[in-house]
């Protein structure tokens, strides 16, 4: 049960797929059968599982093409746009640190983490 709540998502992205890729089988399937009677030839496995796999990979292919076209851009908007909130961020960590050492409870070390920033004990 722990598995299927962790990789739910990725089940549920599977059989999503799948079920697609059975519906585009079945489709063209029945398209590719009609388009052989209307030429009166005989259907073939082989051929229509050549142009089942072209069509396929065409899909992939254009659908790819997009996803890293995306990925970069983002990447790239991601790394210029968002760098100035990395340090503004560290900006605010040493800020925090030295209010820290300022109330009297000492320098935090990556040690103590989290719980004696919280928390400070004032040094006497």
């Amino acid at each position: 049960m722990r598995n299927l709540r962790r990789w739910g998502a990725v089940y549920v992205l599977i059989l999503l797929f799948l079920g697609s890729w059975l519906g585009q089988f079945f489709t063209q399937l029945s398209e590719f059968r009609s388009e052989q009677q209307t030429h009166g030839e005989p259907f073939t496995w082989s051929d229509y599982l050549a142009s089942f796999f072209a069509s396929t990979f065409e899909n992939w292919q254009s659908e790819w093409l997009q996803l890293v076209f995306q990925a970069v851009l983002l990447l790239a908007a991601k790394h210029l746009l968002f760098q100035a909130d990395a340090e503004d961020l560290e900006r605010i960590e040493r800020k925090i640190d030295n209010i820290h050492e300022r109330v009297g409870a000492g320098e935090v070390g990556p040690e103590q983490g989290d719980e004696a920033a919280i928390n400070p004990e004032p040094s006497t």
